[in-house]
């Protein structure tokens, strides 16, 4: 196991009907916010106008920016940075899934800094402008899949060069998370079901690709896993389960919030390759990971069977010999294929409406030029090189 340092400054406050402590917490943070969230749902369900009711009620002013994008824009979050600066706004509030929870981190940012969020952004450029101030964040998730409330990270999409990148500075911790599986309830099966296989994806990654001799680490992923594995065909069958829903919006927070990986490491190339997919296609991100995940396994196992097969001990409940290790590893994608089958996300291109190898070389560059530059290949146990993240692609196809 590796030496680490584990920094979770915020604070979660967690439970079905947790949203009404909204405006006591947003009181001690600041006077006037503003709300970060999307184009329908929030509004569709009434949950921004309990929202901005409750942060009346403790005496706190709102503005609503109701702009975002699924696979947030730079552009956007800019015109939202305008807005807070221009009424004189202390505090951000990102309410929804993902994506409005990274675009307040990304408001955060521009609006005290005054620059495009793009220039704070990794992309592959010589020079990032670091962070240095950011309005303090609340996050409230309406969705269990990306865990951006437990974290200091935003993926933001920069729609005129079709790259997707990162944002990381630890003045990004939202200082306070609530999370209500309540406000679930009304996101859609296929919202759901997208958001389940990314949540599976924060913990898979770094279980293959990280340090060995982490037995915690890896039943903790395999835990979560399970996790959403037993409770997302629940909440599809009922929405309303919400013992369920909160079993998912648990998994979500934890998932990427630090907490598995600390002292295991490892890198995110599924993330990384789906981050270019959905930069020139503009899918769901969720979508696009269950798209590549099994293409990925399937590149993979040969390089790391003991993790492939502890899978399929763990998770899948097959057990062979010590001797047919590569054998029973290649059972844990076969595994994985049948759960995205039970869930309809076991997905070829076509299925997001890709239907030709056109970008794919474009892709594969901007993935490594993104994400590895220096090295000239994607960290994986089989490295990812160019060609080998363009035949991903069109194994896909």
């Amino acid at each position: 196991m590796q030496n680490f340092t584990f920094y979770l400054p915020t604070r979660i406050i967690f439970g079905p009907g947790k949203l009404e402590v909204v405006g006591e917490e947003a009181r001690h943070l600041g006077q006037r916010a503003i709300i970060i969230t999307g184009k329908r749902s929030s509004s569709a369900h009434g949950i921004i106008h309990r929202v901005t009711d409750l942060l009346e009620k403790e005496g706190v002013g709102a503005v609503v920016f109701d702009k975002i994008e699924p696979n947030p824009r730079a552009a956007t979050i800019d015109e939202a940075a305008r807005l807070a600066r221009e009424n004189g706004c202390d505090l951000v509030i990102g309410l929804g899934g993902g994506s409005p929870m990274d675009a307040a981190k990304g408001v955060a940012t521009a609006a005290l800094s005054g620059r495009p969020v793009w220039d704070h952004v990794s992309h592959g450029q010589p020079f990032v402008r670091p962070v240095k101030d950011a309005l303090p964040i609340i996050e409230i998730p309406t969705l269990a899949a990306t865990g951006s409330e437990a974290n200091s990270g935003a993926v933001i999409t920069n729609w005129e060069t079709h790259e997707k990148a990162t944002l990381f500075h630890p003045l990004l911790f939202p200082r306070v998370s609530i999370v209500d599986p309540e406000l679930t309830v009304t996101v859609s099966p296929d919202y759901t079901i997208d958001g389940g296989i990314d949540i599976i994806s924060h913990v898979i990654e770094g279980f293959f690709t990280g340090a060995e001799n982490t037995p915690l680490q890896d039943r903790f992923s395999l835990a979560l896993i399970r996790t959403v594995m037993e409770n997302l065909p629940r909440v599809v069958t009922d929405p309303k389960d919400i013992n369920a829903r909160s079993q998912l919006s648990w998994c979500s927070t934890v998932a990427l919030s630090g907490m598995v990986n600390v002292g295991r490491g490892g890198a995110f190339p599924l993330h990384a390759m789906e981050h270019a997919l959905s930069g020139h296609y503009d899918i769901s991100h969720g979508r696009g990971l269950a798209l590549l995940l099994p293409r990925l396994m399937e590149y993979t196992y040969q390089s790391r069977p003991d993790k492939f097969a502890m899978m399929t001990r763990e998770l899948f409940d097959i057990h062979g010999s010590q001797e047919d290790e590569i054998e029973l590893g290649r059972k844990a994608i076969d595994g994985m294929i049948k759960f995205l089958e039970s869930v309809g996300r076991h997905l070829k291109m076509s299925d997001v409406g890709i239907n030709d190898d056109a970008r794919f070389e474009t892709m594969a560059e901007d993935t490594i030029r993104i994400y590895s530059a220096k090295k000239g290949y994607i960290d994986n146990p089989k490295p990812l090189y160019k060609d080998d993240i363009v035949r991903i692609f069109r194994k896909a196809m």
